[in-house]
């Protein structure tokens, strides 16, 4: 009490003269001073009090709040076996028929493949079951655009357990400039080796330089399905073909213009898919596939048709599946006789047959109406009929009960330690989780991107100094139209490193 005399100057302010030294004013003064502070102090006593109950009652909304929120997240479908999501998520993902047919060189915002990575990536960041699913979901279809993303690919799948055995499918779509075919060689190699499950692997690049090999390696135990682009030599992808053949069930590439001499005759007892490549200057050589089932030939009949005719006259009696742009001749239809489902690119002229039940038809605009009475009354065991846009992307309608390989089973990865509290649905909401979920950096340009700026350092041999997924960034032209060879490279027999690729992509 600021201003009152203590217990000892009132004593003795009693003892003297009271009417000299007005004890009353300091009674008085000590009596209001008192009441005033013993006020206060009550006043905040009840304040406090009232923060007490507001503070727990907020508490109690905020908790109230909190179980809903984990209760809307996570319900039943956190808990869910991986099994049953990966099915659920399998039917939300683009289909496989539509990934296959698209071979573009970058990641533009509409690309199907883009939109399927980034769902998944999506998925991840839900929560952790969820994020286990994801993964496998992730690394199942692996395409690699870019010849820098192989090292980086490997780098992720030595430093992570258990990730290799997720990957089942693996295209290399990269263009393989001048220097860096030891290197594209060298990492396929590991990549064939650390993919132990791997179903189905595909060189389909858009670009090819006829000096450049590329050899492919053929040391794997479990592929059943290959897949060359036309730009890719029948000679050097006949090894694998050779290595394969008593395992492959599909198979795609083109057909040479002209085989060498003693060229063997190749036996697929398994093959039940395969998709030629015609060009004009195709020939064909009779290969055994006694158990071919699907034939799609790419390429069309009018460039070149005793190969269309010698294709059908060789597999057709087995054939249950027939994609082709147009079916000339009655003849044709008769060569497959246990067809049941029939894709053609254009509307189908006066023929019939006894067994076909599907038919797709890939046309801009919907057929007139007599022409679907003309297709059921010459098709009698007609069930459904297809029309598909031409505009699609895919190598191949899809069947009505598309078969799915059953490979070997590939364990789920181990999370990341990397843990996330404050995402949506962090640790604060996941009451049955033992740990936080692993969100991935949304921002991380493995997938696919272009990767950042390469400055050479000052001890490099090499002077490749832009994007390696470009063709044009590896030729240079001079004015009289050569080539400048010793301007653009160092050295002739220079050879990108290991170490060198991945601070490009980085």
């Amino acid at each position: 009490m600021n201003g009152l005399p203590s217990l000892d100057e009132f004593e003795q302010i009693l003892a003297e003269d009271p009417e000299t030294h007005g004890v009353s004013d300091y009674v008085y003064d000590f009596i209001q001073n008192t009441v005033a502070e013993s006020r206060d102090i009550y006043l905040d006593k009840i304040e406090l009090e009232k923060l007490k109950l507001e503070i727990s009652q907020l508490k109690y909304a905020n908790s109230v709040l909190l179980q809903r929120l984990g209760t809307y997240c996570r319900s039943n479908y956190a808990s869910l076996p991986d099994e049953i999501l990966l099915a659920i998520f399998r039917n939300v993902l683009p289909p496989s028929w539509l990934l296959d047919g698209t071979k573009s060189m970058l990641p533009y915002p509409q690309d199907i493949s883009s939109v399927d990575l980034r769902m998944k990536l999506s998925i991840l960041a839900v929560c952790k079951s969820w994020n286990r699913a994801g993964t496998e979901l992730l690394y199942e279809r692996v395409t690699l655009r870019r010849i820098t993303q192989l090292p980086v690919f490997v780098r992720v799948l030595e430093g992570r357990k258990g990730l290799g055995a997720l990957v089942k499918h693996v295209s290399i779509d990269c263009f393989v400039p001048r220097g860096y075919s030891r290197l594209h060689e060298r990492e396929t190699k590991q990549i064939l080796r650390l993919c132990s499950n791997l179903l189905h692997v595909g060189f389909s690049p858009l670009s090819w330089i006829p000096e450049l090999p590329c050899p492919l390696p053929t040391s794997s135990c479990s592929i059943i399905s290959l897949e060359y682009s036309p730009c890719m030599l029948y000679s050097v992808i006949l090894p694998s073909l050779l290595h394969l053949s008593q395992t492959l069930e599909s198979s795609t590439f083109t057909l040479p213009a002209a085989y060498d001499e003693g060229h063997p005759l190749l036996n697929f007892p398994r093959l039940e898919y395969l998709c030629p490549t015609v060009t004009s200057k195709s020939v064909v050589s009779e290969w055994l596939a006694p158990n071919l089932r699907r034939l799609w030939v790419s390429g069309f009949p009018h460039i070149n048709l005793p190969v269309f005719e010698k294709l059908l006259h060789t597999y057709g009696p087995t054939v249950t599946s027939l994609d082709i742009h147009s079916i000339e001749s009655q003849e044709w239809l008769d060569l497959c006789p246990l067809l049941e489902h029939l894709s053609v690119a254009t509307s189908l002229p006066s023929l019939t047959h006894p067994r076909v039940r599907f038919i797709n038809i890939c046309i801009y605009q919907s057929p007139p109406f007599h022409t679907l009475e003309f297709l059921r009354d010459n098709f009698h065991a007609l069930l459904e009929c297809r029309l598909l846009h031409p505009g699609i992307t895919m190598n191949a309608a899809p069947d009505i009960r598309q078969k799915t390989y059953s490979g070997a089973e590939g364990r789920v990865a181990d999370l990341l330690e990397f843990t996330e509290p404050t995402s949506v649905n962090g640790g604060a909401f996941l009451r049955n989780d033992i740990s936080d979920d692993y969100v991935p950096d949304l921002d991380d340009n493995d997938g696919g991107s272009d990767g950042s700026e390469y400055v050479l350092d000052e001890d490099d041999d090499g002077s490749d100094a832009s994007d390696s997924g470009d063709a044009a960034s590896c030729i240079t032209v001079s004015e009289d139209g050569g080539h400048l060879d010793d301007e653009f490279y160092m050295q002739e027999d220079w050879e990108i490193g290991h170490n060198k690729a991945l601070a490009i992509f980085d």
